[in-house]
């Protein structure tokens, strides 16, 4: 009888820990990190269009936070918008200060694409 509920709780276990990492979206996704960031564009611009466009991205995520098809969305919609609104307006506090953080601006881009990419 014992070894029956050893068993059993040993399977409930493997089971319970396999469920959370399948629920785990950075398991699979691995949201906040955006491997090709390098391949932005955005800081060959000039200033001031980097400024605009890390300005409208910053806006457009904030504005898609609020849209209930990308809060209950059953992909990463919802993770890729709020990443990008996350890194934008980082990028948009660096710009605001008078830096342009070549890292915040390349996810901000990376993050922008992923979200608009599941819209």
């Amino acid at each position: 009888m014992l070894a029956l509920l050893r068993g059993a709780v040993f399977v409930a276990l493997a089971i319970a820990a396999a469920g959370a990492a399948a629920a785990d979206l950075g398991y699979v996704e691995r949201p906040g990190i955006c491997l090709l960031r390098t391949d932005s564009q955005l800081m060959s611009l000039p200033a001031e269009e980097i400024e605009r466009t890390v300005t409208e991205y910053f806006e457009n995520s904030k504005l898609a936070m609020s849209e209930p098809v990308v809060v209950g969305s059953r992909e990463p919609l919802f993770t890729w918008a709020f990443e990008a609104r996350i890194s934008c307006g980082k990028a948009v506090g660096y710009i605001k200060g008078g830096y342009l953080d070549e890292e915040s601006i390349e996810k901000c881009d990376c993050f922008y694409k992923r979200f608009i990419s599941f819209w």
